[in-house]
């Protein structure tokens, strides 16, 4: 008897599943217009949102900078190489305070440079002709297929006057920025990005335009700052030496100019004179004369260290990916979105369909 029941339980779960499939069937049958109609106005709201997205180009370079692997000298050279291999850091002998591969993001986000990117010129292959970042960004953006929002006037109209600042008393490194270059800074923020591989050091810089060929100016743009930046960090302190010892060396020279000119001019005075005082006085001038082309002569050869030192403090960026001209957009991905809309637009019609042939209160209960 058991046994029986068992099976008749059975058989009715099995009637119940075969009622409820044809139950589904059924209202999908009976509600189809519905579906239809939802899905495809779901997929018509996915295609205009699609072109209200304005096309992107991706321009990229990649940079292997130059390692510092200054040395304390010998032996000790080999065995920071071994150390390093083990993941210890014995740190630099030289001492100098050198800028990491790890940091050059963050150069690419400063302020400074997001100004001097404003500033530069890409040629805008669309409009054939150059315009500064800033005028492509803010003053005449690219605009989409289809406009639902912002209108151009409308951005246009932002506030170009910034914060009342007093004239005097301020620092001179003191950012002030208005509204419209502040937007134009966020909105650059958001299109150049670089990333540092931490296992080799190299360097990937992107940038992201609405114009394939403004894209890869612009990038080659932000490859010649970050070179220069890097550059004039690595030589600041030898370039402000050589500056020092450009000045200290004009001064030895006159220096010995006027002490050689006062020797020769008491010699021509002097010539037929036999006193011991004479002698004495040009004794002392000779002196004179020696000592300011010592310090002449040591100048002019720690200048010329200076100088081999520039060169040797100049970090090598070794270009392995120059920026290219992209020949496709990057997105929007047109397809991929009316496709998302279309299955969202399904999903929803099923929700509906099932919400009213359902009965709530049996479910709830």
């Amino acid at each position: 008897m058991r046994e029986g029941n068992d099976t008749n339980n059975l058989m009715d779960s099995q009637d119940e599943i075969s009622i409820n499939i044809g139950e589904i069937i059924k209202a999908l049958k009976s509600n189809y217009i519905l579906i239809i109609i939802t899905t495809v106005i779901f997929t018509s709201l996915g295609a205009v949102y699609s072109l209200t997205q304005p096309n992107e180009y991706v321009s990229t370079v990649k940079l292997l900078p130059e390692i510092d692997s200054k040395s304390g000298g010998g032996n000790l050279g080999g065995l920071k190489s071994l150390a390093g291999l083990a993941g210890v850091d014995l740190g630099s002998g030289s001492g100098v305070d050198v800028i990491r591969p790890e940091i050059y993001p963050s150069v690419l986000q400063s302020t400074p440079f997001l100004q001097e990117a404003l500033k530069s010129n890409i040629y805008v292959q669309k409009r054939k002709k150059w315009l500064s970042v800033y005028d492509y960004l803010i003053t005449s953006p690219e605009l989409p297929p289809i406009q639902l929002f912002a209108s151009k006037s409308e951005e246009n109209n932002v506030d170009e006057m910034g914060t009342a600042l007093p004239k005097e008393g301020l620092s001179s490194e003191l950012i002030k920025l208005n509204k419209k270059e502040l937007a134009g800074i966020l909105n650059l923020k958001n299109r150049i990005s670089a990333e540092t591989d931490k296992k080799n050091g190299m360097v990937t810089i992107t940038v992201k335009l609405t114009d394939p060929v403004a894209a890869a100016t612009l990038t080659s743009f932000t490859q010649t700052y970050l070179t220069r930046y890097v550059t004039n960090y690595r030589t600041e302190k030898a370039r402000k030496e050589l500056k020092f010892l450009q000045a200290r060396h004009e001064e030895s020279r006159k220096t010995y100019d006027n002490a050689l000119s006062r020797l020769s001019t008491y010699k021509d005075q002097h010539r037929n004179t036999f006193l011991q005082v004479a002698k004495d006085q040009e004794k002392k001038l000779q002196y004179e004369v020696d000592l300011a082309f010592n310090i002449y002569s040591s100048i002019s050869t720690q200048m010329a260290d200076a100088a081999v030192k520039i060169q040797r403090e100049t970090p090598v960026f070794k270009v392995l990916e120059p920026a290219q001209i992209a020949l496709e957009k990057s997105e929007p991905k047109r397809s991929l979105i009316t496709f998302g809309f279309l299955f969202f637009g399904l999903f929803i019609s099923l929700v509906i369909v099932f919400l009213k042939t359902a009965n709530i209160k049996q479910i709830l209960s």
